[in-house]
């Protein structure tokens, strides 16, 4: 009788009914609720700085080890002399430097050119996921100037490393431009 009471009151869709449970409703205490936004705010913070620690702004070949940094520069010259006819040497030699390249790697770079190593090869090479990321960011620095079948290879590249999605989508938007 008192819900049948309670109906006569608050005709239907005027939301008077509504408004008395809302009225009652239990307010979690405040402690709660700031740990709840901080929570959401931390959470959305790390969210927002992914992509920057999925793969750095700036890639440093100074920091790796001396097998990564042959195997890098064996792989470049791949990359370099897969774009067809004209080699795209240019713009991988001048990401080299950018990255960080001593004297020895573009040494390196320059004797595989003359003599490039098999795919296989420099694939296997390339065991490290730092330096399979290194690689598939070579094959989109050399895509840019070789148009679709570059982006062919350097999708290959990436499934043939099996590189995470995230960073392939970051190396992405960061080099193909």
């Amino acid at each position: 009788m008192e819900q049948a009471g309670e109906r006569r009151d608050h005709p239907a869709g005027d939301g008077g009914a509504d408004a008395v449970d809302r009225r009652h409703r239990a307010i979690p205490p405040g402690r709660r609720q700031i740990l709840e936004v901080v929570g959401q705010k931390v959470v959305h913070g790390f969210l927002q700085n992914r992509h920057q620690t999925l793969m750095p702004l700036s890639v440093n070949l100074a920091r790796l080890s001396g097998a990564e940094r042959t195997a890098l520069a064996r792989f470049a010259a791949v990359v370099a002399r897969s774009s067809g006819p004209a080699p795209v040497l240019d713009p991988i030699r001048a990401w080299l430097v950018a990255s960080g390249a001593d004297a020895e790697i573009l040494a390196m770079f320059d004797a595989a050119l003359r003599t490039p190593p098999p795919l296989d090869e420099a694939l296997a090479g390339l065991s490290e996921p730092d330096t399979g990321l290194i690689g598939f960011i070579l094959c989109l620095i050399a895509a840019r100037h070789t148009g679709p079948p570059g982006w062919a290879f350097a999708d290959y590249v990436a499934l043939h490393r099996g590189l995470p999605t995230t960073a392939v989508r970051a190396a992405e938007r960061r080099y193909r431009v």
